[in-house]
């Protein structure tokens, strides 16, 4: 099994909501459940104009779609574009999933340094996949290069905390 049917295969949904219309979200939810349960077409139709609104668990499971050719034609590009507005929002998840597109270069330019903050981030977000990630990828990297990552997150999650404190 190939790793990004892993990723797929393991996932969970998690929904952030940060200032979002309640019908964003409920579009949200049902497309969710509806590509949990294989309905895709189902599922395009709600969640896309979730993700357009703004929800991150509707851009993550959009991403998830466009990376398997699950329900709609396979686009690595659009997958990674999706899992990193996802990622941006704090959807634990779609940093995992942004992660493993950057450590293989699927959809987007391949940077190990990039990947290892990701699955930093995802990991303190409570992602357990990515706590693994974290470790395997650092093996793999320099201390320098792993010094740099862990900065890289460091000053990502700053930065999102003064965001989100200062909208509340």
């Amino acid at each position: 099994m190939g790793m990004a049917k892993i990723i797929i295969s393991g996932m969970t949904v998690g929904v952030v909501v940060i200032c979002m219309s309640q019908a964003a979200y409920a579009s949200a939810q049902k497309g969710v459940e509806a590509f949990q349960r294989g309905k895709y077409e189902v599922a395009l139709k709600y969640l896309k104009p979730a993700a357009k609104d703004g929800d991150a668990a509707a851009m993550y499971v959009l991403g998830q779609m466009y990376a398997s050719g699950r329900g709609i034609e396979k686009d690595e590009k659009l997958a990674a574009g999706y899992f990193m507005k996802a990622a941006e929002l704090g959807n634990a998840d779609a940093q995992q999933s942004l992660g493993s597109a950057l450590m293989l270069g699927e959809g987007i330019e391949q940077d190990m340094i990039e990947a290892l903050k990701w699955f930093i981030i995802s990991s303190r977000g409570g992602n357990k996949s990515a706590t693994e990630y974290t470790a395997k990828v650092g093996r793999f990297l320099s201390k320098d290069m792993q010094r740099e990552a862990r900065s890289k997150a460091m000053e990502w999650q700053k930065a999102h905390t003064k965001k989100t404190t200062e909208t509340n």
